[in-house]
């Protein structure tokens, strides 16, 4: 058990973290939770806060994921979660052209 929570803690800390603002954010569809109380308004916020959710998900399972491929081998787990990071950088960059600010 000792090597498990070494091993496997901290992304078990980070999936929980995860899934715990990805439903915060889907259940009160407030952005602010994410983008902060300085930025403008959105172009679609709804849509903003659903994608950003899903995306979250996305990044938990992933996190899950490496997890697993941490037993199996370390390497194979770190290229996992490179190539989902990278994966979740372009979408959310395209998911912020198409719902986030108007400026």
């Amino acid at each position: 058990m000792d090597n498990f929570l070494d091993l496997a803690g901290i992304p078990l800390l980070l999936f929980v973290i995860l899934v715990y603002y990805a439903i915060r954010l889907w259940l009160t569809g407030d952005s602010t939770i994410i983008r902060g109380k300085d930025k403008g308004p959105l172009k679609d916020e709804k849509m903003y806060v659903k994608q950003a959710a899903g995306l979250m998900l996305f990044l938990a399972v992933a996190t899950l994921v490496m997890t697993a491929l941490l037993f199996w081998n370390v390497k194979v787990a770190i290229a996992e979660i490179v190539i989902c990071i990278l994966v979740l950088g372009i979408m959310w960059k395209r998911m912020n052209e198409k719902y986030g600010g108007r400026g």
